[in-house]
């Protein structure tokens, strides 16, 4: 008897991520090289502008001041939509091979989603006010990227615990 290669189930309407290509596996990587690449480069141009001094500044004190806080803005925006990106497709990715439309797994992904968009939206804040201009809400965004990120982790471990680990493939297939 041939094994045919199982479909997975599929619960709702869902955009399918097939067709896209295998070059979204790099879009967490380049997330990580915006961000880094973002803080090297201000870091740089705010020692040799001599804005901050060259031990230890915090990383907003390095995007103060122009030119660098053109840049910081422009790398941050970049890698919040990046960060975008990556949780729209995660959530896709969760609704195509939800096997048994778990209304649990749905309601955490759609969290997921809900606090994956607020970070990257906390991203965006911080990129676009700099501290030294509107710090209350230069912070606000800094608690919005990092507890929505932080939250994110958790319901995207949790979805990880919920859901089936053979991703779509049906066992009574082998039986």
């Amino acid at each position: 008897m041939a094994i045919t290669p199982h479909l997975p189930i599929q619960c709702s309407k869902t955009a399918t991520l097939q067709g896209f290509g295998s070059l979204l596996g790099y879009l967490p990587f380049l997330l990580t090289l915006l961000i880094g690449g973002g803080i090297v480069i201000c870091y740089c141009m705010a020692v040799a502008y001599g804005h901050v001094e060259a031990a230890f500044p915090y990383i907003s004190d390095t995007g103060t001041f122009p030119p660098e806080s053109c840049v910081f803005t422009l790398f941050l925006n970049c890698a919040a939509v990046v960060a975008l990106a990556i949780f729209t497709l995660k959530y896709l990715h969760v609704v195509q091979y939800n096997r048994q439309c778990s209304p649990a797994v749905t309601r955490i992904n759609t969290a997921a989603l809900i606090t994956g968009y607020i970070a990257a939206f906390g991203i965006m804040v911080v990129g676009a006010f700099q501290e030294t201009n509107v710090l209350a809400v230069h912070v606000a965004g800094a608690m919005m990227a990092f507890l929505g990120g932080t939250v994110y982790m958790f319901l995207i471990a949790s979805l990880g615990f919920r859901q089936d680990v053979n991703f779509g493939v049906d066992e009574r297939q082998y039986a």
